[in-house]
């Protein structure tokens, strides 16, 4: 009102004009956001859901599920939070109950004698059954949005702008219309492709005589599908398939302009003392002082750090969080410049600003960075504390401090990597790289590679590994590539292998640079390495972690460790850097 009776008639409207004019950009670019999600890796946890609608009875399934899911997103994003703390309820069980009502819709599609069984405990079993078959005529609509409600639930979108300003404003309790009509236009835009791949699927089906056809038998694949949909979700392998598939498919940032930044900024209240301008390579600029990391609940690999006392030492912030793709294809470059540089000086803190309440869990986020090979130290930023004091915006974010606690580059989302390396190098006294040096290269590795029986699969023919037995092995003949081999006497165990000899030996054929091996246990003798047949050197278990073995010219190599009794040993990973 103060502000009303300050302008003049004609300046207040045009003020009013101008603020409804900058809300509608933000409404057709959270659209348009949602639209491109499409695009993103970040779509395949529910793409399975989505295409089942096509093989269900039901004319309005599709859009049953797609106005599930919308409502549901919109509302568990704006309330989760609100909900959590009134009811004491953790995030993982409403989202676990999501997961296993996937899980109960996949296995009648399945096995669709199942719904009659639901029948024998209760009628609104028998109900959800019918819905979950569409085998009423009523239940097209009804039962796809109960299934989209659960969808809603699980579904974790790609952290654009647009949603890291609305999860800010939710996580600080300052949701406004503005923020509820900003979510409302994100989800809306994100199902409307979704529907027409629903729909266009079942117009399809119903065309094609052939598939007509064989409907049942689709309708059981997609049941199958869905059933490992909701084991893969559980067991957040969903994060592992986006970070594999995000290095296919370019990041899509539609909402990546200089007025929808501004705008953002203004709605979430924080008036940033950084400039927005995306890199500065090796530059001298100064922002100022660097904030201090506050309100952390939680540190890991690390005891509590701050700014004041890392002075001396080069800083790289890394705001980021364990289900954002765009952060998850950041994750390699920062390892490397953590193996790389983290002896000459340089600490990188990985700020973990969660963008969805099930985030917010320590176990979930000790096991993701775990999963991901994160080294450095993770900081759980639960209340939003130290990305306020930042006035961030953005996963992923980048604030790179030198040694006197000044902020001196910022880089917002993915990209930059080569100017990143080169202002870390500068910072700490070293000579700039030129581009191909700084590049996470592309060149093939051997994957992954784990040693027990529950996903060892990298082992010879010859082996014949026996589970939770010791044994004498003696693999014959010579290595296939990726192929491991086991000699003298082990216990293979459902995750790791346990040396029962000072004599017991694991040889690898691998193709990479370097190698890696989660090793447990203790023994006064060291693990003796030989490559290709010459002596490489010695290891001295210290503790439980992930060794570096091997360094090496990229290429085809073999390995041989002579394992003492008493070790353990996990998995191999593999680097090209």
């Amino acid at each position: 009102m103060l502000l009303m009776e300050a302008l003049p008639k004609s300046e207040a409207s045009q003020f009013f004009y101008e603020k409804e004019s900058l809300m509608l950009i933000l409404l057709v670019f959270a659209f348009l956001a949602g639209i491109f999600t499409i695009l993103s890796p970040c779509i395949l946890p529910v793409l399975p859901a989505i295409l089942s609608a096509s093989t269900m009875k039901g004319k309005y399934r599709p859009l049953g599920i797609i106005v599930g899911l919308v409502a549901s997103f919109t509302f568990f994003t704006l309330a989760l939070t609100a909900i959590v703390h009134a009811t004491g309820l953790s995030a993982n069980i409403l989202r676990y109950a999501a997961i296993v009502l996937i899980f109960i819709f996949g296995l009648v599609m399945l096995f669709p004698f199942l719904s009659d069984r639901f029948a024998r405990f209760a009628s609104p079993l028998a109900n959800l059954g019918q819905s979950i078959q569409g085998t009423t005529p009523e239940s097209g609509f009804s039962g796809g949005f109960i299934f989209g409600i659960a969808l809603g639930l699980l579904w974790t979108p790609c952290a654009g702008p647009i949603l890291a300003a609305i999860t800010t404003l939710v996580a600080t309790q300052s949701i406004t219309l503005s923020t509820v009509l900003i979510t409302l236009a994100y989800s809306i835009g994100a199902g409307i492709p979704m529907f027409f791949i629903a729909y266009g699927g079942s117009k399809i089906i119903q065309s094609s005589r052939f598939l007509s056809q064989h409907s049942e038998k689709m309708r059981q694949f997609f049941g199958g599908l869905m059933v490992f949909t909701a084991i893969a979700i559980a067991l957040h392998w969903d994060t592992i398939l986006q970070q594999q598939v995000s290095r296919i498919i370019p990041p899509v940032l539609i909402e990546d302009n200089p007025t929808v930044k501004k705008e953002l900024e203004k709605l979430s209240g924080q008036q940033s003392d950084f400039s927005f301008d995306a890199v500065f390579p090796g530059s001298q600029h100064d922002y100022g002082k660097a904030p201090e990391i506050i309100g952390i609940t939680n540190w890991i690999n690390s005891p509590p750090l701050s700014i004041m006392q890392l002075q001396g030492k080069v800083v790289l912030i890394d705001f980021w969080t364990y289900s954002c793709i765009n952060c998850l294809r950041t994750l390699p470059y920062l390892e490397k410049w953590y193996a790389d540089y983290k002896n000459n000086g340089l600490v990188i803190i990985g700020v973990h600003t969660p963008e969805f309440e099930f985030e917010k869990n320590s176990k979930n986020v000790a096991e993701a960075s775990s999963r991901l090979g994160v080294l450095y130290p993770v900081a759980q930023d639960n209340d939003y504390k130290t990305w306020q004091a930042y006035h961030n915006n953005y996963w992923p974010a980048h604030y790179l401090i030198d040694q006197q606690g000044h902020v001196r580059m910022i880089h917002f989302g993915e990209g930059g990597y080569m100017e990143t390396e080169n202002a870390i190098r500068q910072l700490l006294g070293m000579a700039p790289l030129h581009m191909e040096e700084s590049k996470v290269s592309k060149r093939p590795i051997t994957p992954e590679t784990y040693l027990g029986t529950d996903r060892g699969r990298s082992y010879t023919d010859e082996n014949g590994i026996k589970s939770d037995v010791s044994a004498e092995y003696n693999y014959t003949g010579s290595l296939k590539n990726d192929q491991v081999g086991l000699k003298g006497k082990w216990k293979v165990e459902s995750e790791f292998i346990l040396s029962e000899s000072n004599e017991s030996y694991l040889d690898l054929n691998f193709l990479a640079r370097r190698v890696y091996l989660v090793l447990s246990g203790s023994s006064d003798t060291p693990i003796e390495i030989t490559l290709d047949g010459k002596p490489y050197g010695k290891i001295k278990m210290d503790e439980a972690r992930k060794y570096d073995i091997v360094a090496t010219a990229y290429g085809l190599h073999t390995l041989s460790l002579k394992i003492p009794k008493g070790i353990k040993a996990y998995a191999f990973t593999f680097g090209d850097e």
